[in-house]
């Protein structure tokens, strides 16, 4: 059975050049919409059969981790999707009653008539993540913080962002557990040519052990780089982000 929402709008209907390639053309992750004038009023049908809103879906249940990067994936590919063809990425609803779930991926209402920022729309977002996150779940409690942190910066990247929010958490463990296992490799090394070196006179000595030292510094320097990073980006020190006990 066909199901479909419609948003109405006091302004005389006009098919312009965007009603017109969404008729002709079915763009990956966006919803078919149909558009009507009545009267003064213009009308726009989204067809939502099988599907259920990002509301309804959480109204009892808690966003997880994988919902959160799925919802980031497809939001990253309409978003490309809807610049292939030549149209306006504002113009897509981010309001969670306006996405919509089926089987594995989430679909997007384009609105013509919309008057908004998707910027602003997309933070306005990350604070119902917020609001609904499981807070059982560490990676979910990780990604929204961040998203709702970095979405407040003027000129954010998305691809950037959502590469951030999708990467292992373990990716930066190995990063320096290789770092510290190259580094021990290099003391090895500096141990085995100082066995061979011959007898040296003071002044040789401590030019080579200010060498080893300044390669031990360059050696750790990313490793330092990376855990001041990792202290950083703990969510319980961000500023600027405030939550009621209520909404926990």
């Amino acid at each position: 059975m066909e199901r479909k929402i419609t948003i109405e709008e006091g302004v005389f209907y006009k098919e312009d050049y965007q009603i017109r390639m969404l008729k002709a053309n079915d763009l990956n992750g966006i919803l078919k919409m149909g558009g009507r004038g009545i009267n003064e009023s213009s009308y726009y049908d989204y067809d939502v059969s099988g599907k259920i809103s990002m509301k309804a879906m959480f109204e009892r249940s808690k966003i997880n981790s994988q919902d959160i990067k799925m919802f980031l994936r497809d939001l990253k590919n309409v978003i490309r999707e809807v610049e292939t063809f030549l149209l306006n990425t504002h113009c897509l609803l981010l309001k969670p009653e306006y996405i919509f779930y089926e089987e594995g991926k989430y679909f997007f209402c384009y609105y013509p008539l919309v008057k908004q920022d998707l910027w602003e729309e997309f933070h306005e977002l990350t604070e119902y993540f917020v609001k609904q996150a499981d807070y059982q779940d560490q990676e979910c409690i990780r990604i929204v913080f961040l998203l709702h942190k970095r979405t407040m910066d003027e000129n954010y990247s998305l691809d950037k962002l959502v590469a951030e929010c999708i990467q292992n958490p373990q990716e930066g463990e190995q990063e320096v557990e290789g770092d510290m296992n190259r580094r021990r490799f290099d003391e090895k090394e500096t141990e085995e040519v100082e066995e061979e070196l011959p007898e040296r006179d003071w002044i040789t000595e401590q030019e080579i052990g200010n060498s080893i030292v300044r390669e031990s510094d360059h050696l750790w320097a990313p490793v330092k780089r990376l855990l001041n990073k990792r202290r950083k980006s703990k969510w319980g020190d961000w500023d600027g982000l405030h939550i009621e006990e209520e909404e926990l």
